[in-house]
């Protein structure tokens, strides 16, 4: 008897998110979000996974997190950093780095600061990213010290005057060898780069 009760469940469950699926798609973001709700609330690992990239996208970062978490404890296998990154394939950049910012600041997450300082140094805010990657890389997280390098590294190149230049390849040989000693394959590449 319960195991019919828990087919009988389990298909509703596959109803309704199919259900929201197609209000989304018909363009009631709010219907289908109403839904993905209700099912996370009864234990639905899948609709909680739907709206951390959701509520990201919507900039509700600690709403998004709560899901992360509950997605996760469910047993759905997401790294902190992931939900970003599908936000960044998806074009929704602001959101991706909004919620790398979330990871980084609320669970420590030196993934997910490697990824905001990449994205924030490609949109030319350089010291900014320097902020972000700085903590990880001296904790010895190697793909945050790699990019902090590959930052020295566009400003020694960017230098104008010699002293300037000189002093932030140093910068950038030393991260680059931090990252390297922690196993960063990419930062050998910035070491030779440094060495020509």
């Amino acid at each position: 008897m319960k195991w019919r009760r828990k087919r009988r469940q389990g298909r509703r469950e596959n109803d309704l998110a199919e259900y929201a699926r197609n209000l989304l798609d018909q363009g009631d973001r709010d219907g289908a979000l109403r839904l993905w709700r209700e099912l996370a609330r009864t234990g639905d690992a899948t609709a909680a996974a739907k709206l951390v990239i959701e509520c990201a996208t919507d900039g509700l970062y600690d709403e998004a997190l709560i899901w992360w978490a509950k997605a996760v404890e469910r047993g759905v296998d997401i790294p902190l950093h992931e939900p970003g990154a599908r936000l960044h394939d998806m074009g929704r950049k602001p959101a991706a780095e909004g919620w790398w910012r979330k990871a980084a600041e609320a669970r420590n997450d030196d993934i997910s600061r490697e990824r905001l300082g990449v994205a924030l140094r490609e949109r030319g805010r350089a010291d900014e990213a320097e902020e972000w990657l700085r903590p990880g890389a001296e904790r010895g997280h190697g793909g945050c010290a790699r990019e902090l390098a590959a930052l020295y590294l566009e400003r020694a190149e960017a230098a104008s005057g010699e002293r300037d230049k000189q002093a932030h390849a140093a910068r950038a040989r030393n991260w680059a060898q931090r990252a390297a000693v922690a196993g960063d394959a990419r930062a050998r590449v910035l070491l030779l780069q440094l060495e020509l």
